[in-house]
């Protein structure tokens, strides 16, 4: 794993997956356990107790401290150990009692982390969702596992062309699958682009929220360094969108978890979430099919044979961006 990769900020976690108990979370080949300590802020730590290397996984919090289920041991949001039970009083507690701790925010419905340098861990770099939580917008969420490299998984987001091929239930015509010239919008955090396709079959509830057929509709689709996806589809009718967030989370070079939620601004009963949850999961089970079968190595290194074409330009200009940023950190 690219040691570069830990210099970026992750959502590992739905913010609301995190209550009362320690929550585990493995990235970049380690293991961290998540906690809220007593104001309800999140923290985080590499998953280790310095005493005999027990997890915290069964772990407790307790007066805002993190207890290990091994010997007990207690440590405050600073990561120092205040309590070693076993110790009579008035022992010292040594100065390496003490947990890696990790910079760690809530933001956009999610839990970050930065496990890199924590002088680079600027809050100011997550990305934004401001729908999620406004007024007018539904939320869903969910996760699932692929047996992928994570890059592969942000660019199956970024694809522009695979729709017709792989979405069939809501592309039938696959020889109407032209993709119109786009142009790729660069940001310091971000790559995007507006594209504009023959419009989905209205099938489920499309059917009842989208009266006519239309001449197109529209997808926003913007990859954020280095592995959060953002689809912003537009129907093309009344305003009505739907929004899909996804941070695709690198277990290692060839697993990633993606941690998702979806928000929409049409029928905002809970009756519909079901039907929300269901198109979305359908889509990743398809776009799991291919996605798998590539190489499970970093889509920007050197040597790939992948060959890129005109409709691939957003997939280049992120693999462009990640090997800039990766050899500049």
């Amino acid at each position: 794993m690219n040691e570069a990769l830990r210099n970026f900020w992750y959502a590992v976690e739905h913010s609301a997956a995190l209550a009362t108990t320690p929550r585990q979370v493995a990235l970049l080949g380690d293991t961290y356990i998540l906690y809220r300590d007593g104001s309800g802020a999140p923290q985080a730590s590499l998953d280790r107790c310095p005493h005999r290397g027990a997890s915290f996984k069964m772990g407790w919090v307790e007066s805002g401290c993190l207890r290990c289920p091994y010997h007990g041991w207690s440590f405050d949001s600073q990561g120092r150990c205040i309590r070693i039970p076993a110790d009579q009083p008035g022992v010292p507690i040594p100065a390496r009692a003490r947990l890696h701790m990790l910079p760690a925010v809530e933001s956009s419905g999610f839990l970050w982390i930065f496990p890199g340098d924590p002088a680079k861990a600027d809050p100011s770099l997550i990305p934004s969702f401001p729908e999620l939580g406004s007024p007018g917008w539904r939320a869903v969420s969910g996760e699932y596992l692929w047996q992928a490299n994570f890059s592969r998984v942000v660019e199956s987001g970024l694809d522009t062309s695979h729709a017709p091929f792989v979405h069939k239930p809501f592309f039938v015509n696959r020889d109407d699958a032209a993709v119109l010239p786009y142009e790729v919008a660069e940001e310091s955090g971000s790559v995007s682009c507006l594209v504009k396709t023959k419009p989905p079959q209205r099938l489920g509830l499309l059917k009842y929220i989208v009266k006519r057929d239309r001449d197109y509709s529209s997808s926003r689709l913007t990859g954020y360094f280095p592995n959060v996806n953002r689809i912003a589809i537009d129907f093309n009718w009344k305003g009505y969108q739907y929004i899909y967030f996804a941070s695709n989370i690198p277990i290692n070079d060839r697993q990633t978890l993606t941690k998702w939620i979806g928000v929409r601004n049409f029928l905002p009963q809970p009756w519909a979430d079901g039907n929300s949850i269901k198109n979305t999961v359908d889509t990743y089970l398809e776009d799991q099919a291919v996605v798998e079968t590539q190489e499970k190595s970093f889509s920007w290194e050197r040597g790939q044979r992948d060959m890129l074409l005109s409709s691939d330009q957003l997939i280049l200009a992120y693999r462009k961006r990640m090997a800039a940023l990766l050899a500049s950190a």
